[in-house]
């Protein structure tokens, strides 16, 4: 039995397309009473928020009865699953093999066993069915049933046979699926414990075990897999450059394979978005041009197209507004501010913690680099009332950290110093901070328990100069810590 919120979130899934071919469907398919399914079909689409009293008035008004409302919806639910299951049976390389199984089976119990073993040999053949281990099992499984019954017992266990093969693919798939998420898990963790020691576990927990199992690699999702591990292993030591080799590397996979990176389109936004977040402070042609491209895949997907749009909008737009921030474009940053703050009033947008975190870092960072502290305040205050640590580790210590140069440019010395130290306490024995962080703190500390003897614009002056000792200049062009620096050294 389908529940009312279940029927409201498919008819409020559904793409123009979708929705014109069920209407197409019901006419041909529903018999005594279709316009009624549609109507229900329409009243569900036009809300907001499912509202069944006020479907079943209008039914009212229309003169449909309303005294299997339940059985209605629950009619009307199987209507639009079958509907969807025939539009989109040839979809992917799995649908298209689900659906030859069940012809198969029909065939099969018809006794057209020869019928059975042309299409097995037909689906075979389809792009992409290596990838699924689990459903050519099962498609070996019917093949043996028709050679026995058609051919005789030796050719049924010739192909039984074949079937450890598949069993040996899976084992391996799985083994490599578990390093896999294990990868994710380290990555995932980043800021939690101690660089060092999170790199003493991926490579213990990861990369040992994944060397010495020695995989086969034969299908494209374990070489994406393989790569995707060696780039969460160089996130986790901040190596870039590295983790920019494997993630480029995955996305060749993608290019080579559009049948595959059609099929699964948000991962292929994901390790995209990977690739211009490492790029973000580069050359504006070369983050543009990764940007352009991204922004253009959701005119290529129709597979989970809402989700991919939402995606891309939101990443992009985020990692548009941290590389203007980068290259000093501040008035065309705040363009990009707006949009993401009307994005984030928007219901249709549904962020995970971890992105809003993430949003709101990059709201507060533009607000102080622009010395606009009030609404800096307003922005990391969300994130640190509104959210907790586990949610996304490094982030909420950064916005813990700008929470302090707020305070601290507010002339709110007393909680500066109250911050400092609480900052310290909890995150010195597993979090590392940059050189840039624990400089700017020891300047900060001095300044807030001396306010009326030290000279603020001479110990900023001299981190300045210490800094440009200890650095290239090249490596410094982006920092944003030291453009803070550098405005407290050059201040009046």
């Amino acid at each position: 039995m389908a529940t009312k919120n279940t029927i409201f979130n498919i008819v409020k899934s559904l793409s123009m397309n979708e929705k014109r071919y069920f209407k197409i469907y019901c006419k041909q398919h529903v018999v005594n009473g279709q316009n009624k399914y549609v109507l229900l079909f329409d009243l569900i689409d036009n809300q907001s928020i499912f509202d069944d009293e006020l479907i079943k008035k209008e039914l009212n008004k229309l003169n449909y009865s309303i005294n299997n409302f339940s059985s209605d919806i629950n009619y009307l639910s199987k209507i639009l699953l079958k509907c969807l299951n025939d539009f989109h049976s040839e979809k992917t390389s799995d649908l298209k093999i689900k659906q030859n199984l069940i012809t198969i089976e029909i065939l099969f119990y018809k006794g057209l066993y020869e019928e059975c073993l042309q299409l097995i040999s037909k689906t075979k053949r389809i792009k992409l069915a290596n990838e699924n281990k689990n459903l050519l099992s099962d498609l070996l499984n019917w093949e043996k049933k028709c050679v026995g019954y058609s051919r005789g017992l030796l050719g049924a266990v010739e192909v039984n046979n074949k079937l450890d093969v598949y069993f040996d693919d899976l084992k391996e798939k799985k083994e490599l699926t578990d390093l896999y998420y294990k990868s994710y898990y380290y990555k995932n963790i980043i800021g939690k414990i101690s660089q060092v020691e999170l790199v003493s576990e991926f490579n213990n927990a990861v990369i040992i075990p994944f060397e010495k199992q020695k995989f086969s690699l034969t299908t494209l999702q374990s070489n994406i897999f393989y790569n995707l591990i060696y780039a969460n292993f160089y996130k986790i030591k901040n190596d870039k450059e590295n983790e920019l080799v494997f993630l480029k590397k995955v996305t060749t996979i993608y290019e080579e394979n559009e049948e595959y990176k059609f099929e699964n389109p948000l991962d292929f936004i994901s390790i995209y978005i990977r690739i211009i977040d490492i790029c973000k402070k580069k050359e504006s042609e070369v983050f543009y041009s990764d940007l352009v491209r991204l922004k253009a895949f959701t005119s290529i997907t129709s597979l989970q197209s809402k989700v991919a749009e939402e995606r891309i909008f939101l990443h992009t737009n985020q990692l548009e507004l941290e590389h203007l921030l980068y290259i000093n474009k501040t008035k065309e940053a705040f363009v990009i501010l707006e949009v993401l703050k009307r994005a984030l009033l928007d219901k249709r947008y549904t962020l995970e913690p971890y992105y809003i975190i993430s949003t709101y870092y990059l709201f507060t960072a533009a607000y102080v680099l622009t010395n606009n502290f009030s609404l800096a305040l307003k922005y990391v205050n969300k994130i640190l009332n509104e959210h907790s640590f586990n949610q996304n580790p490094k982030e909420f210590i950064q916005a813990e950290f700008l929470n302090i140069i707020i305070h601290y440019e507010l002339k709110n010395y007393t909680l500066v110093q109250k911050f400092i130290a609480n900052l310290q306490k909890k995150y010195r024995p597993n979090f590392k901070f940059s050189y840039f962080e624990i400089e700017i703190l020891k300047a900060i500390t001095k300044i807030s328990k001396n306010k009326h003897i030290v000279n603020e614009k001479a110990v900023f002056t001299k981190l300045k100069n210490d800094i440009y000792k200890k650095y290239d200049a090249s490596q410094l062009v982006y920092n944003n810590y030291l453009k803070y620096i550098i405005s407290k050294s050059t201040s009046n």
